[in-house]
């Protein structure tokens, strides 16, 4: 090899590196504040909107790719990443919160819905209900450690406050999934009740219509975990410490899911089959109120004392005094609506509603009930998340 060849391959090498710092130095840092948006995640635009919580402008929008159908959007503990699954692309997405970048985009496994990030922001944890497995991601190496199997449709993840454990909820069963987070493994699964007698009698025709445990909701101290199985009509109450089901709690019928208190007192369960919610005291383990309610609820917010219950359908928003264990009022977000789920601020005093059909965030007053439409957010808003937030979940 001559030596003018080798002075123009050194020549480009150098050249190279120099574009990639310069193009690195160029990232302009868009948000230094994680804490001051609201992320939203929009299904049908196949992006990521980023709503400032001051203005209530949209500052800036990732776009994943076609086809992607992100379900839900989570930011790190630590602010310096958003994570979300593509349900369609079977893939997941890396965002850097500072420079609004897509960082890395890594093959999961069928249908990534819900997720959750380990407290210490290190590991993603996505489930794919279609197949049945944890896709688990390192986020320093940006890597996929694994893809866990084993599970029964897992839909949410809940993770112990001090990261040592992650709990699995399993749609497709009626049970709840250990997993041991050093090691990555399933370690035991909790039952909380039997097959219904119907399904057994014909497993072919009942078995593929299960609704299971959509949640395993923690309480405020960690201790306990309130999951409601749709099919059986209950709540089941496990203690973290022995991984034990120590109480089963009958509510009302096809419970999606319990929302706990910010006092960590209370749960509001939904129960979509008979649209009432009921409301466990924590201590005494026991249903105090049951009150009617809307169709096809997909959320609970709470602030100033009340519990704001999202009804899809009905384009309502049911309100109750979470004191007096009453209904107070409801308030009308629009006609013909889909609404979706919601965000409260770490000041408990907002709520960040999405509205899919007309492309838009409702925010609730939650002292005077007053709502303002931001409009036009992106396409099917589906979820939003705002970090320090004392209410972020999803369907």
């Amino acid at each position: 090899m001559n030596k003018r060849y080798l002075i123009s391959i050194l020549f480009v090498v150098c050249l190279s590196f120099l574009f990639s710092v310069m193009g690195t130095a160029k990232k302009k840092i868009i948000i230094k504040d994680p804490r001051s948006v609201c992320v939203i995640v929009n299904r049908d635009s196949n992006d990521i909107s980023f709503m400032s919580l001051k203005t209530n402008k949209i500052i800036g929008k990732v776009f994943l790719g076609k086809w992607v159908n992100p379900h839900m959007a989570v930011m790190t503990p630590d602010g310096r990443k958003v994570v979300t699954g593509g349900t369609r692309s079977n893939k997941v997405y890396i965002i850097d919160v500072a420079t609004l970048t897509l960082l890395k985009v890594i093959p999961a496994d069928i249908g990534p819905e819900h997720l959750a990030i380990s407290p210490d922001s290190r590991f993603y944890y996505q489930g794919n209900p279609d197949g049945d497995a944890v896709t688990i991601i390192d986020l320093v190496s940006l890597k996929r450690i694994k893809n866990l199997g084993g599970f029964a449709e897992p839909l949410n993840i809940t993770f112990l406050p001090d990261g040592s454990k992650a709990y699995v909820a399993n749609y497709g069963g009626h049970w709840v999934g250990v997993i041991d987070v050093k090691r990555h493994e399933l370690l035991k699964k909790i039952k909380i009740g039997d097959m219904p007698s119907v399904s057994q009698l014909d497993p072919k025709k009942y078995l593929s219509e299960i609704k299971g445990i959509s949640n395993a909701t923690i309480t405020r101290d960690g201790r306990y975990l309130y999951c409601a199985d749709g099919d059986l009509g209950i709540v089941g109450v496990i203690d973290t410490r022995e991984d034990k089901l120590i109480k089963i709690i009958r509510v009302g019928a096809d419970p999606w899911r319990a929302y706990p208190s910010p006092d960590g007192k209370k749960m509001v369960v939904v129960n979509n089959g008979d649209e009432t919610i009921s409301i466990i005291d924590v201590r005494k383990n026991k249903v105090i109120a049951t009150l009617e309610a809307g169709p096809d609820m997909v959320g609970v917010n709470f602030s100033h004392g009340k519990a704001f219950v999202i009804s899809s359908s009905s384009s309502f928003v049911y309100v109750y005094n979470l004191e007096s264990l009453k209904p107070a009022g409801r308030i009308k977000i629009g006609r013909n609506l889909e609404l979706q789920t919601a965000a409260t601020d770490a000041a408990g005093e907002k709520i960040y509603l999405t509205s899919s059909r007309d492309h838009s965030i409702y925010i609730i007053n939650g002292k005077t009930n007053k709502t303002t439409r931001v409009p036009n957010v992106g396409l099917y808003p589906w979820g939003s998340f705002i970090l320090e937030g004392r209410d972020n979940y999803c369907h």
